[in-house]
């Protein structure tokens, strides 16, 4: 990726660094200007005046660095000042891209793998009736069982809506409505295996790192549904 903006100026790099605390005067001094730049990546670091929604919280390029080193990979970066800045990613060519979309249950988000899902809908309340044990609606005149993930994740569902938002997911020959409060963005993204106590749940694909630095947890629905 690249712009052909102002460029980082590495005094200034040098300055907030001073500034922040992650390098004294003398240290800052003695920085050559790649090494000054390489504290763009540092935890915490911007050169933003003031916080606002989109910067001064020090919260991007340190994520971009963890998220290529998680995977195998590096991050760096070069800048000439008044002509513009270059930031190029390396990853092993095992690492695969998986389509995402994410979507938003009760208060929580989570991303879901789109291979899975083959439509979105939007079903109006009085179109969901009741279908034996749960509740189903009709898409060209096949009836389609409707659940939702807030209840499948035990979030307990919202309710009330008069438009309900539907993933239809494929699971053999039969097709299943998955009922979910938001739909959020599609993007391409790496996928990291889930660790610790969360290592081999079912229903979880794995994680991946949104540009804002939050893990975004990715569902598998058809093994969610069961």
């Amino acid at each position: 990726m690249a712009d052909d903006g102002r460029g980082i100026d590495p005094a200034a790099i040098r300055k907030a660094a001073v500034a922040k605390g992650l390098r004294t005067a003398a240290e800052a001094e003695r920085l050559n200007e790649a090494e000054a730049l390489e504290l763009i990546f540092a935890p915490g670091f911007s050169t933003a005046g003031k916080v606002g929604q989109l910067s001064g919280r020090g919260v991007g390029m340190d994520a971009v660095r963890n998220a290529a080193a998680a995977l195998g990979g590096r991050a760096a970066v070069s800048s000439t000042p008044g002509q513009g800045t270059s930031v190029r990613l390396f990853l092993p060519a095992r690492v695969v891209l998986t389509r995402i979309m994410s979507v938003r249950a009760g208060d929580e988000s989570f991303g879901v793998a789109l291979d899975a899902v083959v439509e979105t809908a939007r079903v109006q309340a009085d179109q969901i009736q009741a279908f034996r044990a749960g509740r189903a609606f009709v898409l060209r005149d096949q009836p389609v069982p409707l659940i939702h993930l807030a209840d499948l994740l035990g979030l307990g569902g919202s309710g009330g809506a008069s438009e309900q938002k539907v993933l239809v997911v494929r699971l053999g020959d039969d097709l299943v409505g998955v009922g979910v409060d938001g739909f959020g963005e599609r993007f391409d993204a790496p996928l990291r295996p889930m660790t610790g106590l969360l290592a081999g749940m079912p229903g979880v694909l794995g994680s991946t790192l949104l540009g804002d630095g939050r893990v975004l947890v990715v569902l598998d629905l058809p093994e969610l549904i069961g």
